[in-house]
């Protein structure tokens, strides 16, 4: 994992400690810690205020603005993203890339699939 230094607004904006923060601001210990964080990293403070806006943006969303049809079509897509992924043979693919390569790029499509699931179960059950 990389240090929070690192990371771009969309990654801080998914950092569990970051996200208390933004929501709640007045837990002394998260405040403490970041706000020491952003003396420490002042070439950070563009990135944070990005990220807040965007935890923000996230904790105002209803999950009724997704319809079930909306969250079913997201879902096919990603199962039929994974099927196609699935059935490729590793051997046959034109890019001459390594089957370590496309098993890494499985395994990213399936962490991405996996984290967009958790961020839409907690804005859809969440904040109830």
């Amino acid at each position: 994992m990389k240090p929070f230094s690192e990371l771009s607004a969309e990654e801080l904006a998914m950092e569990n400690l970051f996200i208390r923060w933004v929501r709640f601001p007045d837990d002394p210990p998260i405040r403490s810690f970041w706000e020491n964080w952003i003396i420490k990293y002042p070439s950070r403070k563009e990135t944070v205020e990005k990220a807040r806006e965007l935890v923000l943006i996230a904790s105002e969303w209803k999950p009724e603005m997704l319809s079930s049809q909306d969250v079913n079509s997201i879902w096919g897509r990603i199962r039929s993203t994974l099927e196609i992924r699935g059935d490729r043979d590793p051997k046959d693919l034109s890019t001459g890339s390594s089957p370590n390569s496309s098993m890494i790029g499985s395994i990213i499509l399936i962490l991405m699939s996996v984290t967009f699931l958790f961020f839409l179960l907690y804005f859809l059950f969440g904040n109830q």
